[in-house]
């Protein structure tokens, strides 16, 4: 008896001091998130977006800090996307779209959400997580992304983001779409653990911060296949090839120039053809639509400009799928009342070809061209008016 005692005893023993080393260590990591969150709202203040690179640790900080302010009074104007919208190849946050509008609208703050790599769901989870804080939307639908929403089993690329956003996507959307991957979604249990008690855990709800201020990773495994790889290749003899981020396209080595070509060519072929009946991509935008009409929200929608000269001399990409494509995302977007603009309609590019990087990114001079023309296309519209 006295054993068994003495077992219970100590079994409490253990799992307290386990409860107080946890305690101590999510103590311990407050620090580091909150001294990253001051970084990170620094630098947006500064550069009018989140630092470059892993935008995906960065954003739910920035948001966290802006759904904490009180209301300035100023009028805010929001512009949501993907790595088009960021301005992946674009080196000053002042070149992006939504640093030449802040130029403009000095009597409104203009937020750039663009997300690199981010899908419509990934979108979708930012925009429902900062709507009261917007009062105009502007959405860039890439072509790009509307491929692969459509083609790719996973519906997400970066699920942990819509959990942190506490932007919990029911299994159930994805009832009418046998393709699409359930388990890239949360479950319901798990969204419900989330929101109820492990989100206000520092060390599970930041627990991306903490992995990339130790790591530069967005999680511990993601550290160690990466050194895996790297060691794979070294004894491969493989030798990573990166193609420069803010050179021009026809600046760039043959080998870099075809590396881009093919990966381009095989992001715009279709797995099979587009039915607008059967689009979780369109889905995604009508659950967009849906969240915007019930906040009462103004918005526009544009197609992100490509580099439509090069895309046709190369053949890579097939007009008649866009056309038909984009048409029906336009249709969709005008019967809910909201206004789409198509940056890609014409024989020539909106912008010229030598201020591409690859057919989708444009560099810094290109960038600012863009956002003065599609900041004097939105005043049509009301959002951009003095």
């Amino acid at each position: 008896m006295s054993n068994l005692f003495m077992n219970k005893t100590v079994t409490v023993m253990m799992v307290s001091l386990a409860i107080a080393g946890l305690i101590g260590i999510s103590d311990g990591a407050s620090p580091i998130v909150d001294h990253m969150k001051e970084d990170v709202v620094t630098h947006a203040k500064k550069e009018l977006r989140v630092p470059a690179y892993d935008s995906i640790v960065y954003t739910p900080l920035w948001i966290e800090y802006l759904n904490e302010q009180p209301d300035n009074g100023k009028q805010t104007v929001g512009i949501f996307g993907p790595s088009t919208v960021y301005g992946t190849t674009v080196m000053k946050g002042a070149n992006t779209s939504a640093g030449v509008m802040q130029v403009h609208l000095k009597d409104k703050q203009v937020l750039n959400f663009g997300l690199t790599g981010g899908r419509f769901t990934e979108t979708y989870a930012v925009l429902a997580s900062i709507i009261d804080k917007i009062d105009y939307v502007v959405y860039e639908i890439n072509y790009g992304i509307a491929v692969v929403s459509d083609n790719e089993s996973n519906v997400t690329v970066y699920p942990s983001l819509i959990t942190k956003l506490d932007q919990n996507i029911p299994r159930s959307w994805l009832n009418d779409f046998p393709d699409k991957n359930r388990q890239s979604l949360p479950s319901d249990i798990h969204n419900w653990a989330t929101s109820h008690f492990l989100s206000n855990w520092t060390l599970y709800h930041d627990r991306d911060v903490i992995s990339y201020k130790l790591f530069k990773t967005r999680t511990p495994m993601e550290k160690i296949r990466r050194e895996i790889k790297s060691e794979l290749d070294k004894k491969n003899g493989v030798t990573p090839s990166y193609a420069p981020m803010y050179t021009a396209f026809d600046k760039m080595q043959d080998k870099h120039k075809e590396e881009i070509e093919e990966h381009f060519k095989k992001l715009y072929t279709w797995n099979k053809p587009f039915n607008k009946d059967d689009s979780f991509g369109l889905f995604m935008i009508e659950k967009t639509l849906d969240l915007l009409q019930e906040h009462n929200k103004k918005a526009v929608f544009y197609s992100a400009p490509l580099d439509k000269e090069h895309l046709t001399k190369k053949k890579l990409l097939n007009w008649d799928d866009y056309n038909k494509v984009m048409g029906a995302y336009q249709e969709l977007i005008e019967s809910r009342g909201y206004s789409y603009i198509e940056f890609n309609k014409g024989k020539d590019n909106t912008i010229p070809h030598k201020f591409y990087r690859d057919p989708s990114h444009m560099l810094d001079e290109g960038n600012k061209m863009f956002g003065e023309i599609l900041y004097k296309k939105l005043t049509q519209y009301g959002i951009t008016n003095p």
